[in-house]
């Protein structure tokens, strides 16, 4: 009876022996990107998982495509332990090709029971349509522009764009501006731009300042980019402007490049984080939206306005940026994919909360 039971002992641990294995889990094969532009970089994660009793061992990972590449920091996983796998889809060239486009990445392991799964990236890849700006193009182009004169010299008049923080608040308000990125000020003659442009590069900003100030401005291109108050005298003292040599860039030179950047979330998103300079405007139909065109400054010949605008996901902001092109702005573009493919590409990079 002893031996009996004992044999019965030796073949349940047999049993359970047998019984242990590794077994991959994934937490998704498949990630469906949406819409992407040409060229694009898509990146995701997945999570593997090993849910078996016994050490998985990734054995081998595949792709069919050298646009596909991944990252897996692990391969062996004991019971219950997960590893991130980073896989990367580059998209140049694939708008050419029937959609929505795919590719797929293989993971190959010791499971018994699923020696291999497949994980797919899927979605549709397209050019930009002539209004559509893409996020790069955003990004490299932009610049903010600071005012530096008082809040009632800057509510009588300032240029398209720009914010104030008047010189005397620079140094406890720096934290509003961006790093490593172009910052143009101005103030009303040139002098004090100069000291702002000095303290700002010495924090480890980048600044220039527009030479001559305000007043330089009037001078070399008139009214061109300002925004006045209602009633206000369309005149600017212009006597004794300063040009200085260094860090400075002139009023023609900006005015090549000039940008406008409109924001049409609701005050309560924008306030959360926005591009510094960019205008919070409510554009709810399409009488508003020709309204609004109508009051919109235009470039004159040797100048640009390159008009950006901006919402949560980019079609609203898109349907307005269309219509800006219909009514001879050509540099209108909206921001394709809206802040929310901001925010999955570069994070909080750039949006700032309204102070």
């Amino acid at each position: 009876m002893k031996r009996s039971a004992t044999v019965v002992l030796v073949f349940l641990n047999l049993g359970l022996v047998a019984l242990a294995a590794p077994k991959l889990g994934v937490n998704r094969t498949l990630y469906d990107f949406g819409t992407a532009l040409d060229g694009e970089v898509i990146r995701f994660e997945v999570v593997l998982t090993n849910d078996g009793d016994a050490t998985l061992q990734i054995t081998n990972v595949t792709y069919n495509c050298s646009c596909t590449s991944y990252e897996l920091p692990k391969r062996t996983l004991a019971p219950k332990e997960s590893v991130k796998m980073t896989i990367t889809f580059r998209t140049a060239g694939y708008s050419r090709y029937a959609q929505p486009v795919s590719q797929s990445v293989t993971v190959y392991s010791n499971d018994p029971s699923r020696p291999q799964v497949q994980i797919t990236v899927r979605g549709i890849v397209r050019q930009l349509s002539a209004y559509e700006g893409s996020l790069a193009t955003f990004e490299q182009g932009y610049y903010v522009l600071v005012d530096l004169r008082p809040p009632e010299e800057y509510a009588r008049v300032h240029l398209l764009g720009a914010v104030n923080i008047p010189l005397a608040e620079l140094q406890t308000r720096m934290w509003e501006l961006p790093r490593r990125r172009m910052i143009y000020v101005y103030d009303a003659k040139g002098a004090d731009a100069l000291q702002a442009v000095q303290l700002l590069n010495q924090q480890g900003y980048v600044a220039r300042a527009i030479s001559g100030g305000l007043a330089g401005w009037y001078v070399a291109m008139g009214d061109l980019f300002l925004v006045w108050a209602p009633g206000a005298a369309r005149m600017i003292d212009t006597a004794n402007p300063y040009h200085g040599t260094f860090h400075v860039i002139h009023a023609n030179q900006l005015a090549q490049q000039f940008q406008y950047i409109v924001d049409l979330r609701p005050r309560e998103a924008y306030a959360q984080g926005r591009f510094p300079g960019a205008e919070n405007v409510s554009l709810p139909t399409a009488e508003a939206v020709a309204a609004w065109a109508a009051g919109l400054p235009r470039p004159r010949v040797g100048t640009s306005l390159t008009i950006w605008v901006v919402d949560e996901d980019g079609s609203r902001a898109c349907s307005v940026a269309q219509y800006l092109q219909s009514v001879g702005f050509a540099q209108a573009r909206c921001l394709f994919g809206g802040i929310a493919a901001w925010r999955k590409q570069f994070g909080d990079e750039l949006l700032f909360p309204v102070p």
